[in-house]
């Protein structure tokens, strides 16, 4: 059927109406786009080196913010007067401290000698040398009593009242270290007083210009005879060590000291600290 005017007419507005829906989001696209910026090389390169800047400034803002450890004195000072608040007050440990003050009342007479503190940190040392000074010494009275320079102690041989002559051991010290001497049957190393109740490597190095261990015949335990009680009793072998040895000596008695070694409760450390104070017959 032939369409009418007025069909024809609602039809071509219908189409008209289809035709613009369908191209104004192309159209409004178009007007409203951003356009992108055209950036050259160098540009690129000027903004990549101002942001680098930056982060190296603020990086050198890190920096300086943090803490510093170790600080210049605020005067001249003799560091045989200084506290240990005086050292702490400068970056030290309190366990450094106490150390410095130890070898202070001593006598520190110069830079050298304070630099010779073991405990001293490098960094602080270069804080402080120019701040310090050593006031000269008055000569003692010819009647004053000399100082006298002290002879390093055997560990071997002295008794209680020498081991008490030496700085840093009072009685109660050289008491354990007689004791330990007698478990042991006798010192081969200074280290071996580590193994004393609160006896530290600080304690070692305060004293150990003092003390020496000399040669002495050690001693020694029979494996292959002492019984279990006896072989326990030695600081380095407990109940389990003791039995394991006196065990195995039943069928096959020991040659060797390291024939001990065939328990599997001894190992080689053990073994090395042991071997000095054992024997077969």
């Amino acid at each position: 059927m032939p369409l009418s005017k007025r069909n024809r007419r609602g039809l071509f507005w219908l189409l008209t109406v289809c035709l613009l829906i369908s191209i104004a989001p192309r159209v409004f696209n178009e007007i409203y786009a951003l356009e992108m910026p055209d950036i050259s090389q160098e540009e690129l390169l000027s903004i990549h080196n101002e942001m680098a800047a930056a982060e190296e400034k603020r990086e050198e803002k890190s920096s300086e913010d943090k803490v510093v450890r170790y600080h210049v004195p605020p005067n001249k000072f003799d560091p045989n007067d200084y506290t240990i608040e005086d050292w702490v007050s400068l970056g030290m440990s309190e366990k450094q401290a106490e150390v410095v003050v130890k070898f202070a009342k001593r006598g520190l007479k110069s830079n050298d000698d304070l630099k010779r503190v073991f405990v001293f940190p490098a960094e602080l040392f270069d804080l402080v040398k120019d701040s310090t000074f050593y006031p000269a010494k008055e000569d003692k009275p010819k009647w004053e009593k000399e100082e006298k320079i002290m002879e390093p102690v055997n560990l071997n041989t002295a008794n209680q009242e020498v081991l008490e002559t030496i700085p840093g051991i009072g009685p109660y010290y050289a008491a354990k270290i007689l004791e330990y001497r007698n478990k042991l049957g006798g010192y081969i190393g200074k280290e071996q007083l580590l193994e004393l109740w609160k006896f530290d490597n600080e304690k070692l190095l305060e004293i150990d210009e003092y003390i020496f261990v000399g040669t002495i015949s050690l001693e020694k335990l029979n494996i292959n005879e002492a019984p279990v009680e006896e072989l326990k009793n030695h600081p380095y072998i407990d109940y389990s060590v003791a039995n394991s040895i006196v065990k195995m000596r039943l069928h096959n008695p020991y040659v060797e000291i390291s024939d001990i070694k065939r328990s599997k409760l001894i190992d080689e450390e053990l073994f090395k600290k042991l071997k000095p104070y054992l024997r077969t017959q």
